[in-house]
């Protein structure tokens, strides 16, 4: 089994990162082959709504999207880090989850004009897209993991409903490929001394959580 990490941090030595390398230890430990993907060592441009992929089938953008892609479409295990930025993932995650809707969702080709057309014709092409929608079908059923990490601590993490919106917009992302999601690893600071161990606890559950993959 393949088990690929997909990192949105700056930081390589920060909280997200470690917690995705210490999933994948655990997953390779257990036998699985295992790679990690920082989005900052790649070139990937902004999706501008364009709709050429509608057309075209493929988005007008030749940069190192399609190269990561290709792992995603060849992994059996998709581990999703971001850090929280202002109750959503970091702008690289978004950004890349964007970009797929020229690679990995089906379009109807006459998408960028749905603005234009007449109230029947708009319908009609509703009606189609809907029951097409979604992403292709070599995609449904891949197993997914959510690894995010706060320094707001709980439970202001959780009642500023930041955390949540963030976890919630990768929830998006897995349902949009029709993906299962197995398993969530979420690191909030605290306030309280007796805690300061919980650093060394999440890195032993994200871990575990790796050996537990199967």
């Amino acid at each position: 089994m393949k088990v690929l990490a997909v990192v949105g941090t700056k930081r390589k030595k920060g909280l997200v990162s470690r917690m995705c390398e210490k999933i994948l230890e655990g997953a390779n430990e257990n036998g699985h082959e295992t790679e990690i993907i920082n989005l900052y060592d790649y070139n990937i441009n902004y999706c501008i709504g364009c709709w050429a992929c509608a057309k075209k089938g493929k988005c007008i953008y030749e940069d190192d999207f399609e190269s990561i892609f290709k792992k995603i479409e060849e992994s059996d295990v998709i581990i999703l880090g971001s850090p929280c930025y202002w109750g959503d993932v970091s702008g690289i995650m978004k950004n890349f989850f964007d970009r797929h809707t020229g690679s990995a969702m089906y379009k109807p080709d006459n998408a960028a004009g749905f603005y234009k057309m007449k109230l029947m014709e708009k319908l009609k092409t509703y009606i189609y897209a809907m029951k097409n929608f979604g992403a292709y079908p070599y995609l449904h059923g891949k197993k997914f993991m959510i690894v995010v990490a706060m320094t707001l601590p709980f439970p202001g993490s959780h009642l500023s409903g930041e955390l949540p919106q963030t976890v919630r917009c990768m929830k998006i992302y897995i349902g949009n490929l029709k993906g299962k999601l197995i398993g969530k690893v979420i690191y909030t600071d605290t306030l309280f001394k007796l805690l300061r161990n919980k650093e060394e606890r999440i890195m032993k559950k994200a871990y575990i959580a790796g050996k537990k993959l199967k």
